[in-house]
Formats: C-alpha cells, sequence, structure tokens
C-alpha cells in the first residue's frame, strides 16, 4: 500500500514537471515579448516616401530635419492606433457612433494635416538630394538656404500635433505592470 502511494504521486510529478517547465517557458517568452523585444515598426519611418539615399542624405546633412522626420511619423503611427482603437470602440456601441465618429474625424483630420506636411517636406528635401548629387557646391549653397525654412515647417508641424497625441502617448506610456498595479488599489 505505500509503495503504490509513492508510485502515483511519482507519476504525477512527472505530470506536472513539464506542465511547469512549459509554464515557466511560456511566461519567459511572454515577458520577453512585451518588456523587452523593440518592434521593428516604431524604429521605421513607414510614412515617409522617400527613397533610403535620400533619408540618409537627410539624415547626415540635416540631422535636425530628420529626427523632425522621424517625429512626424511617429505622431502619424500613434495617431494610426487610436484610430484602429476608436474603431472596436465605434463596433463595440454602434448606437454610441456619433461620439466616436467626431472623435475619429478629428484624429483623422490631425492625420491628414501631418500627412500634407510630410509630403510638402519631401517635395522640398527630395530636389534638394538631386542638386547636392548632380553638383555638390550648388547642392550645398541650396541646402544652406532651405535648411531652416524646412526645420520651421517641420518643428511648426509637430507642435501642434504634440499637444493633441499627449494624452495618448500618457496612456501608451504606461506599462503593463503600472495597470496591474492600479487595478489591485482600487
Amino acid at each position: 500500500m505505500i509503495q503504490n502511494k509513492y508510485n502515483n504521486s511519482g507519476k504525477l510529478l512527472f505530470i506536472l514537471l513539464p506542465v511547469i517547465a512549459i509554464a515557466v517557458a511560456a511566461g519567459g517568452f511572454f515577458a520577453y515579448k512585451f518588456f523587452f523585444a523593440k518592434k521593428a515598426s516604431d524604429n521605421e519611418m513607414t510614412n515617409i516616401h522617400l527613397r533610403e539615399e535620400t533619408i540618409a542624405f537627410v539624415h547626415q546633412s540635416m540631422p535636425d530635419v530628420y529626427n523632425s522626420l522621424f517625429e512626424l511619423n511617429q505622431e502619424i503611427v500613434v495617431i494610426e492606433k487610436e484610430l484602429k482603437r476608436l474603431e472596436v470602440i465605434e463596433n463595440e456601441y454602434p448606437k454610441q457612433k456619433k461620439i466616436v465618429q467626431d472623435e475619429k474625424k478629428m484624429w483623422s483630420k490631425t492625420q491628414k494635416d501631418l500627412q500634407t506636411m510630410i509630403e510638402n517636406l519631401e517635395k522640398t528635401i527630395e530636389p534638394l538630394f538631386v542638386a547636392y548629387t548632380v553638383n555638390m557646391e550648388k547642392g550645398t549653397e541650396l541646402l544652406a538656404t532651405q535648411k531652416e525654412e524646412l526645420l520651421a515647417s517641420a518643428t511648426e508641424a509637430l507642435e501642434a500635433s504634440k499637444k493633441q497625441t499627449a494624452r495618448l502617448k500618457d496612456n501608451e506610456e504606461k506599462n503593463f505592470i503600472q495597470k496591474i498595479k492600479e487595478k489591485i488599489s482600487k
């Protein structure tokens, strides 16, 4: 009888150990995926439609303009996430569609304004790159005359956008652990 008792616990241990190992591995993967792994799309400029060599030129010759382009892209990414979130809410609460549509309209307008600003910057940057590639001296002179204007335009658009997206970024920056702490403390 005693021997049979140990055999059952051995079988139970034989079953539980792999289950525990799988749970620990899944937890480790989850922690890595959501807390430590960088998302590739966060570093890509998906809303900038310049060739790579042109972007590299902007990075090298006008780092402030490059940083502004990157930030404009990030603003659009944040707005796209918000629009997707609003779409889900709109589908969940169809009777409250008007509330969501008003908010979506505001974000869509902001997104369109940012896209227009990016397109205007691209229309100015591309000829600068080509001029610099064709004739470095003339390109450098042209670059010197237009660099400040490009930066001023991008900065103005960013300031307006950041005022609107500040609340979205505050919500986004709360990490998973902080959200859990808030729920526990309630």
